[in-house]
């Protein structure tokens, strides 16, 4: 067990190292709120195929934050991985595991969806239980999606 903490000590410092700075909090497109890593992804060929290969067995495993790295990537990756019907099914399984940022990211999804898939009413059940595990922009996500259901 703790060689497979190692793992995803040594995985976060790869994906994080990766990646470039931004603020700890930006808002996205519409208007929720994201509490985002401090870093900003960039794609690097070889080395998303191996994150994307060990935090999927971490997530198989029931590990949240892996399951939560593995969303991110499929929802703000590059063309060649972004894909948000595993991004979703990535949160859905890291809020399983009360991981409040994954509940709070899923709420986003949900809520900027398209058309038919766009559900505020769903999405604010996310932002309650992002809320409920102490997110902070889980809990303000919530009263917007509140305002904009009415």
């Amino acid at each position: 067990m703790f060689s497979q903490r190692w793992v995803f000590f040594l995985m976060g410092v790869a994906f994080f190292v990766s990646i470039h700075a931004q603020g700890t909090a930006s808002a996205s497109s519409s208007q929720f709120l994201r509490n985002e890593p401090a870093e900003k992804t960039i794609w690097y060929g070889g080395l998303v195929a191996k994150m994307i290969f060990f935090y999927g067995q971490a997530c198989a495993s029931g590990e949240s934050e892996a399951c939560f790295n593995l969303a991110l990537i499929y929802e703000t990756g590059d063309a060649s991985v972004k894909d948000r019907t595993k991004a979703i099914e990535h949160y859905k399984q890291a809020c399983g595991h009360d991981h409040a940022m994954a509940c709070n990211h899923l709420g986003i999804l949900l809520a900027e969806g398209q058309g038919a898939s766009q559900n505020f009413k769903t999405a604010r059940i996310y932002f309650e239980k992002s809320c409920q595990l102490k997110e902070e922009t889980g809990c303000k996500n919530k009263e917007t999606a509140i305002a904009l259901e009415k």
